[in-house]
């Protein structure tokens, strides 16, 4: 047999070999069809709402099939009642971001047309979007969900097994209005308290230099920056312990900042504003930013060392290590004037940018006490810290 008819021959073979799996792939859609889940909304830090119960309709036998996912999943068979096959699905990925899953059968063939969509939500969306909101919104929209929980009260008890699919449902509205409401509570409940400072044992500044208060002039680098310094500087051996001045996500980390980093920053005369801001937080260095329960973003800069127990959009605790002071971000080698830098940014709350803020969103936000004396933070700065 020549080359040529062995090319023929493979081609052929190639041709029906795919045919085969795209026809059966294609005629078991054709009866088994996605029919809905009893929550479309999963949330991955609930161990009850990250489950939910999907419906298949089909004329065949498909409870040894399986749930398709990208991120870590787990299928069980429940039962069936008439064509409808109910299986009940896990997400354990708290960090899932893959929203579409399918029907695979046995021998792991994926079901095209079985696909469907969950909207996965993870307690820092929750946390990221209520604390955009102020106290009244929070507590005007705890009254709505309490309502709701009033009128679903009766199908609090209802098991996922109820033959009842339309009960199952509203029992999973239930337990989401719950648990949206604890959230909220606990927001507010946060608020009620003052931030610590972020490094034990030590104090804000004294006043008796008052660069190391917001509004303190930053001439050498007009160029570059608006010239401002824009938080406080609390005076700490190199290496003190930093934390988390309140429960809040962590938005942004640079780590392993280097002395040729400085090298990004632009100095030509026409900058812009943005371009000002993104210069000031190359100089910043190793840097975390936290955004509170009180909706306010702190900034935390140049840290010799960020604890590599932290990602972004993680919720962090009020104490929580963060890190260690440095230096890094100085434009000065020889710098030994160790101090943590941070700054306070105070939320305008904007409605429609709630849990939509950028970082420089963040970097545009004025900071706390701007333009004011440091006479008049002196007074005031341990309304918002304890002492």
């Amino acid at each position: 047999m020549n080359i040529k008819n062995i090319g023929i021959i493979f081609f052929i073979t190639s041709i029906f070999f795919w045919y085969t799996m795209v026809y059966s792939s294609f005629y078991k859609n054709i009866d088994v069809v996605y029919s809905g889940a009893s929550g479309k909304n999963i949330y991955l830090g609930s161990p009850i709402l990250s489950k939910t119960i999907v419906v298949f309709e089909s004329k065949e036998d498909i409870s040894s099939y399986s749930i398709h996912s990208l991120c870590h999943t787990k299928t069980e068979f429940l039962y069936t009642l008439a064509s409808k096959s109910f299986f009940s699905l896990q997400i354990d990925d708290k960090n899932c971001k893959n929203e579409y899953f399918y029907l695979k059968d046995t021998q792991g063939n994926i079901l095209s047309n079985t696909r469907f969509r969950l909207y996965l939500i993870s307690d820092f969306d929750l946390y990221n979007k209520m604390s955009d909101y102020t106290d009244t919104l929070l507590s005007q929209a705890s009254e709505t969900l309490l309502t709701q929980k009033q009128k679903l009260k009766l199908f609090a008890s209802i098991d996922e097994r109820h033959p009842n699919f339309e009960y199952v449902q509203k029992w999973r509205v239930y337990d989401e209005t719950l648990y949206q409401n604890e959230k909220i509570k606990e927001i507010l409940d946060k608020r009620k308290s003052k931030y610590v400072i972020p490094i034990v044992g030590k104090k804000l500044p004294d006043g008796k230099n008052i660069s190391k208060f917001p509004n303190g002039g930053r001439p050498y680098r007009a160029h570059y920056t608006n010239a401002i310094h824009e938080g406080w500087d609390i005076d700490a051996p190199n290496g003190s312990e930093v934390i988390a001045i309140d429960d809040g996500i962590i938005v942004k980390i640079v780590k392993n900042f280097t002395f040729s980093d400085l090298n990004k920053i632009k100095k030509w005369e026409s900058l812009t504003q943005e371009d000002k801001l993104k210069n000031l937080d190359i100089l910043r260095g190793n840097q975390v930013w936290i955004k509170t329960m009180k909706w306010d973003v702190i900034f935390y800069a140049h840290l010799s060392d960020v604890s590599d127990d932290l990602l972004v959009w993680q919720k962090i605790n009020r104490g929580q290590y963060i890190g260690r002071t440095g230096i890094t971000g100085v434009p000065d080698e020889d710098y030994k004037d160790y101090h943590l830098h941070f700054e306070l940014k105070k939320n305008p709350y904007s409605k429609a940018k709630a849990g939509k803020n950028t970082e420089l969103d963040y970097m545009w936000w004025d900071w706390y006490f701007k333009w004011k004396k440091v006479e008049y933070i002196l007074e005031h700065q341990y309304n918002i810290f304890e002492r």
